[in-house]
């Protein structure tokens, strides 16, 4: 009954607001005709971007097949910047009075013609922050054809990235990674993995989004990274990229964009791989009640080889200037070999000791592949008006085989754990975008994403080398899994003088049936979530501006996170899935100050984040045994105050400092184990670019990371450090970067903890550090702009 009554409310304020903010202000028609000075053609696929800062208003559109544009404006004085790369930027004062305004044919002066090899495009600042996003520039990075996503994620605020590149945004690890605003089956396995392989040197920008609206999907609790890779170009270009470094990564990728006519063809490849990268772990167990051991000591040396490929071919067609058609496909896989050669030390309570070989070999394989289709129609009279219908199908298979060897006393115990799972996923989707006058703008859309897993997983044991292996009936099982979201939406936009209001309901219902034959166990789960959005900007000057956002975000559980298979490749360590598991869900207020002037830009952030179900993993242990089992529960609180700074401030013509800071006090606890505990957490990064000439840049970045613990496990502090030597070659069409990264250590040493009431298990991981590289990258082709009006499928919702 109260829920009935809360979403009632809910529905009753959004209506209320939508009758409120209706019909304010009026708009008037702009339009105009670009042609070419020389030859007096129009001038298609140009960006016209109309600017009021007063009034917070920055609108922008593209010009038609005619060289025509037009655009809804309400009263005002508009700064108009008109930029092509084959035409020099031009720029114009408008102002809008209370009628319709023709600003006739507009004559663009070649900048160069044949551009053969040539890009030529207005530089932006590294760093720039949008109401609901922050922007890394990508293609303002010199680093940055030389570099991963991964590398770049380093250096992009909100976002941190450790030693072994396990990724956090927002202060949290479930989070979701889109491709030019789509699912892609490149980051629906490994995404760490896949990250590390995608090239730095196709990628415009990184995109941030820590408050999305509710036209994206409540899931990712700590929001979404959005990829944006280089845009479609009338003409042909491309980019070749190879590296290579001292700790035996190696790694190659390909980006080709083709435009003719209404034809657009863009496609990627990138392959990375490592063979023979050694580690060393050790983990030390010391139980609360020394029954079973008093200290047991597993450690040793771990070799292991990776090879990682991934594609994205999209073909778009612009059936007219109001139409475009979009067909894409992308596939990967991904392989993993780790042998691990170990010894076991086990301290009794009664002062003997023992000493035991442990081998553990893990084989995994991942292919993936995934297609889609989206049609895309605007409206000649109203440019912002927009219809877009979507359909996106991805397809997983995990592979794993894992052998181990184990002296027990006097006995070796020998097991096979073979697991193999398939995942298919279908989404559709509606999106409408309507103005209703020239301050207010309603979105509205519909989504159903239909999965469905399977995972059939045999352990087998056995005790003789030479005998055979018998199956183990309590560890073998067949797990089929559907999950079904159907979810809808509604966004209201409205701009009062100064101030701009968005305001959102999404309603989403799922429908989960899991069912492990072997067991005779069901998983049947139906909930229903009404998630809303609020956020407040305003507009104090042309240089400052302010925003207020709430958002509700959850993390829906994975089929790997409720998969029951128990790794019980060591004998006193085991880990599982946990069927029961449900949504997990986290609140956040955020509010932002930002400056800006030019390409200087400084925000300074704070933000109160609180959850009572977060997915963790919840450890116990049998004093009487000595094992140590492992598995999911929605069982972590916690209460977080964060406060953040970013900037990005040139210094004269040669000089660029970018830094972002963010710091945490954090309350948390797991609700099943522990009591409340307080903690800091928090992060500062920085990147200095110094241009020595025009084809000579050297950059230096470096951060210290103090990642926030869980209930149950402390992790360690990590920091980096290093610089780029970037030389251009022929023309400007090659660049040569050599590398010097965390040269003062040889290997890093990273110490983390996990204890329950019963033991404490101490993690010391020891690894590569110190790092010489070495990349190429060129370029080439014939450019004249042109803008992609794809969009894609997004789906933010599962836990990684």
């Amino acid at each position: 009954m109260k829920k009935s009554v809360l979403c009632k409310t809910a529905l009753l304020l959004l209506g209320c607001l939508a009758l409120f903010f209706y019909g304010h202000a009026q708009e008037y028609k702009v339009k105009g005709r670009l042609v070419d000075s020389a030859s007096a053609k129009p001038v298609p696929f140009a960006t016209v971007n109309f600017q009021e800062p007063g009034k917070n208003i920055s609108r922008t559109v593209i010009s038609d097949g005619s060289g025509a544009f037009q655009s809804s404006l309400p009263d005002g004085q508009y700064a108009v910047r008109i930029t092509h790369s084959s035409f020099r930027n031009k720029g114009r004062h408008l102002k809008v009075d209370g009628q319709d305004v023709d600003m006739g044919s507009l004559q663009l002066v070649t900048l160069v013609k044949g551009l053969a090899g040539v890009t030529v495009t207005a530089t932006k600042p590294l760093v720039e922050q949008q109401a609901d996003r922050l922007i890394y520039n990508v293609e303002e990075d010199p680093a940055a054809k030389s570099e991963s996503a991964s590398d770049l994620l380093r250096k992009t605020p909100f976002v941190n990235v450790d030693g072994d590149g396990t990724i956090q945004v927002n202060g949290q690890t479930n989070f979701k990674v889109l491709l030019d605003g789509r699912e892609t089956a490149l980051f629906s396995q490994n995404v760490k993995e896949a990250l590390k392989a995608f090239p730095g040197a196709t990628i415009s920008r990184i995109e941030v989004i820590t408050a999305p609206s509710a036209k994206y999907d409540a899931e990712g609790v700590g929001g979404i990274i959005n990829i944006i890779t280089k845009k479609k170009l009338a003409g042909y270009n491309g980019t070749l990229n190879a590296n290579m470094n001292a700790i035996g990564h190696r790694s190659a990728g390909l980006n080709i964009n083709l435009k003719t006519g209404r034809l657009g063809i863009s496609g990627i490849y990138s392959l990375n791989g490592n063979s023979g990268f050694k580690t060393a772990m050790l983990a030390v167990t010391t139980p609360r009640q020394p029954l079973a051991f008093s200290r047991r000591e597993v450690g040793g040396r771990r070799v292991a080889d990776f090879f990682f490929h991934q594609g994205n071919l999209e073909l778009s067609y612009d059936l007219d200037s109001a139409h475009t058609l979009v067909l894409y496909g992308n596939a990967g896989r991904h392989r993993n070999e780790f042998v691990n050669d170990q010894n076991i030390y086990t301290l009794f309570p009664n002062g003997t000791s023992d000493n035991s070989p442990f081998f553990l070999e893990t084989n995994m394989a991942m292919p993936t592949h995934g297609f889609g289709t989206d049609f895309i129609r605007k409206y000649k009279k109203k440019p912002q008006k927009e219809l877009s219908v979507r359909f996106n199908a991805l397809f997983n298979t995990n592979r794993s085989y894992i052998y181990s060897q184990q002296e027990i006393g006097a006995t070796d115990r020998f097991i096979e754990n073979n697991n193999e799972a398939f995942n298919r996923e279908y989404t559709v989707q509606v999106d409408f975008t309507e103005p209703l006058n020239k301050t207010t703008r309603l979105e509205t859309g519909i989504k159903t994403i239909l999965r469905n897993a399977y995972s059939d997983f045999e352990s087998q044991v056995k005790f003789d080398k030479t005998g055979p292996y018998q199956v183990d009936p309590g560890n073998s099982q067949r797990f089929s899994y559907d999950q079904d979201v159907f979810g809808g939406y509604v966004t209201l936009n409205k701009t009062i003088r100064t101030l701009t209001v968005r305001t959102g309901l999404r309603v989403e219902h799922t429908r989960v049936a899991g069912d492990f034959t072997s067991s005779l166990t069901a998983v049947r789960q139906l909930y229903t979530n009404f998630i809303p959005n609020v956020m407040l900007s305003k507009q104090f000057s042309k240089t400052m501006n302010a925003n207020l956002t709430y958002t509700l975000r959850l993390g829906r559980p994975s089929i790997g996170a409720l998969n029951p298979f128990v790794n019980n490749s060591d004998s006193l360590y085991r880990s599982y899935g946990n069927p029961d598991l449900g949504p997990q869900y986290i609140h956040s207020f955020a509010w932002q100050t930002r400056f800006f002037k030019g390409k200087k830009f400084i925000s300074v952030q704070s933000g109160y984040n609180f959850s009572n179900n977060l997915i963790i993993q919840n450890p116990s242990f049998d004093a009487a045994t000595g094992i140590t089992s492992v598995t999911g529960a929605n069982a972590g609180q916690i209460r977080e105050v964060s406060l953040g700074f970013v900037s990005n401030l040139p210094v004269g013509p040669k000089w660029n400092i970018a830094v972002n800071a963010t710091g945490r006090l954090a309350r948390a606890r797991n609700r099943l184990q522990t009591a409340w505990t307080s903690f800091a957490a928090g992060n500062v990064n920085g990147n200095v670019t110094y241009k020595v000439s025009p084809l000579f840049t050297i950059t230096s970045n470096g951060g210290y990371f103090m990642p926030l613990r869980t209930p149950n496990t402390t992790f360690p502090d990590n920091y980096f450090y290093g610089f780029n030597f970037i030389q251009k070659l022929l023309k400007e069409k090659m660049t040569l970067t050599a590398s010097v990264t965390n040269f003062f250590e040889k290997e890093r040493r990273m110490t983390s903890f996990t204890e329950s009431a019963g033991f404490i298990t101490e993690n010391v991981n020891t690894a590569p550090f110190r790092n010489f590289g070495l990349s190429l990258s060129y370029s080439f082709g014939r450019l004249k702009e042109n803008v992609s009006k794809k969009k894609g499928i997004e789906n933010d919702d599962q836990v990684q």
